[in-house]
């Protein structure tokens, strides 16, 4: 935790000292509102290793609302929901019990109805004034929230949280008077993550819930603005998103008070690439 706190200083005040460098502006407090609304399809892949896989397309849908307070800091809230279109497929496997013990897995194929959301806060650093803010350096604080189903036979509920800090950078270049060019860029410092595994539905006294304290994240996107007037914006962008998660900790579990084993949310990859559209204030 520490070594994170120290990147945010030399992140945040580092860009301070080079805005301070570039003609230093009038920060008198001016309140002036900005936001989007964007939606687009993507499609998902998420990945245990050697374990399952869950993939197919989503719809995604998300909004930003935020405040420049003068020309030097801005913040923003958004907020985000995506969901399968019913084509999401699980492949894993069923382990089966002999009548010796021994275990056997099987592959299986089934239907996945998957769901995430989040939010994100962002405190940003603009280097640049008025509409010609060419970069704008941020951190903040950011949550996300995934439910995966897969509906077949063996198969179980699991629920994922993750709380992470951004430390990312937004890039703009005119091409004319009318169309803008927009670069996206963010790293993730995984903080904090819970898994609730629903045992119980397979026979299990109890559903599992793990913590996953390691990993971390990115997110990439690249567009062009088309301005139909100073505060009225049309947009369109490709998006790369990646998540890593290392190994939860071991958890047993139990059937008929008797302890079947211990068990682990093992470590996982997300990624998801798209392309949103979307109207800017």
């Amino acid at each position: 935790m520490k070594n994170k706190f120290k990147f945010f200083c030399l992140f945040f005040f580092g860009g301070v000292l080079y805005a301070q460098n570039d003609s230093f502006p009038d920060l008198s407090l001016r309140l002036e509102p900005y936001g989007n609304l964007k939606a687009g399809m993507q499609y998902y892949s998420y990945t245990e290793p050697k374990v399952m896989t869950v993939s197919g397309p989503m719809f995604t849908v998300s909004a930003m609302g935020g405040i420049k307070f003068n020309p030097l800091i801005k913040s923003d809230l958004e907020i985000y929901y995506a969901t399968d279109i019913g084509q999401n497929i699980y492949h894993g496997s069923l382990v089966l019990t002999n009548p010796d013990g021994s275990r056997k897995n099987i592959p299986v194929k089934y239907k996945s109805n998957d769901y995430y959301l989040g939010g994100v806060y962002r405190l940003g650093l603009i280097i640049g004034n008025g509409i010609d803010e060419w970069l704008v350096l941020y951190t903040g604080m950011g949550y996300r929230y995934l439910n995966n189903i897969a509906l077949g036979l063996g198969a179980y509920s699991r629920e994922q949280s993750y709380l992470y800090m951004p430390f990312g950078g937004r890039v703009k270049v005119w091409v004319n008077n009318k169309i803008r060019l927009k670069l996206d860029a963010e790293l993730r410092a995984l903080l904090l993550g819970n898994n609730k595994s629903a045992f119980k539905k397979i026979g299990f006294d109890n559903d599992l819930h793990f913590t996953q304290n390691n990993g971390s994240g990115a997110r990439v996107s690249f567009g062009a603005e088309v301005f139909i007037s100073k505060k009225n914006i049309f947009f369109i962008q490709g998006t790369l998103d990646y998540w890593s998660i290392g190994d939860s900790n071991k958890k047993p579990a139990y059937k008929s008070g008797v302890i079947q084993g211990y068990w682990l949310e093992p470590k996982n990859n997300t990624i998801t690439y798209g392309v949103e559209i979307g109207y800017a204030f």
